[in-house]
């Protein structure tokens, strides 16, 4: 079976290669999900991905806006309330996967409010970080 597209590629990088590595594998955890989730893998694989991608984000979310508020990022504030939203849809998510395991609608609702949305986090705030001196 081949494995599915990886979602990063060099143009979401926007320049801050540990901040670029980061949402790398972040991405790479989400895709990690996603196919679990598709491929019905065991609700343990589910749980582990999940609790790994909740520490990485709050490590990941934590440094970067420590970053935007040393560099007074004028989106640091609309940074971390992004922030505080993708957690709790990744909550939300969890509480599904626990709930009713995998299914269609859980793997939409990662593609959808994880993976699509991290992409549009990155290409819209994230990268007004780069931009500053």
């Amino acid at each position: 079976m081949n494995k599915p597209a990886k979602t990063w590629n060099d143009s979401l990088a926007i320049g801050l290669p540990l901040i670029d590595m980061q949402h790398k594998q972040l991405l790479d955890q989400m895709d990690e999900l996603l196919e679990a989730l598709n491929t019905k893998q065991d609700p343990k694989q589910l749980v582990h991905i999940l609790g790994y991608l909740d520490m990485y984000v709050n490590n990941h979310f934590g440094y970067e806006e420590q970053c935007m508020n040393l560099k007074k990022c004028p989106v640091a504030g609309k940074n971390k309330a992004a922030h505080e939203y993708f957690q709790t849809r990744l909550g939300a998510i969890r509480q599904m996967i626990d709930n009713y395991g995998s299914s269609e609608l859980v793997a939409r609702q990662v593609s959808v409010e994880l993976l699509e949305w991290f992409v549009n986090h990155i290409r819209t705030i994230d990268v007004k970080l780069s931009e500053m001196p």
